[in-house]
């Protein structure tokens, strides 16, 4: 399990080291662990489309895990970076243009291919999708040119 005021710790010290000077405050919840950033440059934190939360997240869980690998395997919560909430405002992003996109497709009867994303916001979308009855979704391509696709389904009773 991942020691929260460690990881912590090791944040702000990766933020300073960027050149911000910021806090970091600790939110606990079922799910998961929040590190949410607090700074007057949270543009700069965040980045486009969250690249740069992305990016810090898997950092600090890589500089955890060599300072302590047997901990970092241990079963706990995720551990997520965040700055003014922006991991929750993606979220309905992402949910209402699967929505959009999922009518869009359900009307013209045909595929619609969203825009490249990354993982974390295809699953997202796949959940979002999953919901919606009369269509489905899938992922195709490899790597950096993978793509989601919202697809009509006739076995998907509407």
């Amino acid at each position: 399990m991942v020691d929260v005021e460690r990881a912590q710790s090791v944040l702000v010290d990766l933020l300073a080291k960027m050149g911000f000077d910021a806090k970091v405050e600790v939110h606990e919840d079922e799910e998961r662990i929040t590190l949410e950033v607090k700074t007057p440059d949270s543009a700069l934190i965040i980045g486009k489309k969250g690249q740069t939360l992305d990016a810090l997240q898997t950092l600090m869980l890589l500089l955890l895990r060599q300072e302590d690998a047997e901990a970092a395997a241990r079963a706990g919560k995720p551990v997520v970076v965040d700055a003014e909430g922006y991991r929750a405002r993606r979220i309905d992003t992402l949910v209402d243009m699967a929505t959009r996109l999922a009518a869009k497709a359900l009307a013209s009867n045909r595929a619609v291919e969203l825009e490249q994303m990354s993982a974390y916001d295809r699953r997202i979308v796949h959940g979002a999708v999953g919901a919606i009855a009369g269509v489905t979704s899938r992922s195709e391509g490899d790597g950096k040119d993978r793509r989601l696709l919202i697809v009509p389904d006739p076995t998907k009773v509407v």
